[in-house]
């Protein structure tokens, strides 16, 4: 049985082998120290390079960014795509389809014997939720813009969206709003609530206070908050995990007007 070899390797560098010792053409990923055999178990563990030889665990190796792999075995099916595998180290015809498993397309077979693989940069993604109303609240308009009036406390926005197959983290999250009449109440509290989940598996919620301060704007204009820190709950962000956002006026103040909830833009990282 013949070992896989790589040839036009493109991208090369150096670094250390962690743990496990490395065959040419497997996946890795860089764990901040060493460079670790990549898994779609785990979408923090995504492919960033593959082996360029076989390399005994701490040696200095050589690594490339794409390359054709060469197999005299022809274990490939010439034309198919070939992804990341839950099988740590390994590519495969087989897309993933376990829960929150990570669906990284690495590159497609040339040939019975010749699989070609290009790893791209991380790059963000970016995807609109369109917030509802959770029934108390009502759509309302104002000025040139439609959407949630959270005009009493409890009353909410929210909305679900399903984490890309191919996400490794977010970036950043933002939330739209405009004010309603002349100025929002200063003394009006907020949060927002994150549950994750998938295949009847929930998430503990997360939660982000967001202060009155940050929601104040001027009249009929629009405006933004970084409410990233309502997804860090750990299992929140994964492949193939539906998510819902609840935005809750947690209390109502003593005077002025309340935000209008626009929507909700989450920027990805995906592979």
């Amino acid at each position: 049985m013949a070992d896989p070899k790589i040839r036009q390797a493109r991208g090369v560098f150096t670094g250390t082998v962690g743990s496990t010792a490395l065959t040419a053409g497997a996946p890795v990923y860089f764990d901040g120290t060493d460079w670790e055999l990549a898994d779609a178990d785990d979408n923090t563990k995504y492919a960033e390079a593959l082996a360029v030889n076989t390399y005994s665990a701490g040696e200095v190796g050589a690594f490339c960014r794409s390359a054709v792999v060469v197999d005299t075995d022809a274990p490939y099916t010439q034309g198919d795509q070939y992804y990341l595998s839950a099988t740590a180290g390994a590519i495969t015809a087989t897309r993933p389809t376990g829960a929150n498993n990570l669906v990284q397309l690495l590159g497609f077979a040339l040939s019975t014997s010749e699989l070609y693989v290009d790893i791209p940069p991380v790059k963000e993604h970016a995807v609109n939720i369109q917030l509802v109303t959770d029934g108390t609240a009502v759509f309302s308009q104002y000025g040139d813009f439609t959407g949630v009036l959270l005009g009493a406390a409890s009353e909410a926005a929210g909305g679900s969206v399903e984490c890309p197959p191919n996400c490794v983290g977010l970036e950043i999250a933002h939330l739209w709003w405009s004010a309603v009449g002349t100025a929002l109440d200063t003394s009006d509290t907020y949060t927002i609530d994150v549950s994750a989940g998938v295949d009847d598996e929930t998430t503990t919620t997360t939660s982000d206070g967001i202060t009155a301060a940050a929601l104040t704007v001027a009249l009929a204009d629009i405006n933004k908050a970084d409410v990233s820190a309502a997804f860090d709950g750990t299992g929140v962000i994964e492949s193939g995990n539906v998510l819902s956002i609840d935005i809750d006026k947690a209390a109502e103040g003593t005077a002025g007007d309340d935000p209008l909830m626009l929507c909700l833009t989450l920027n990805f990282l995906v592979v």
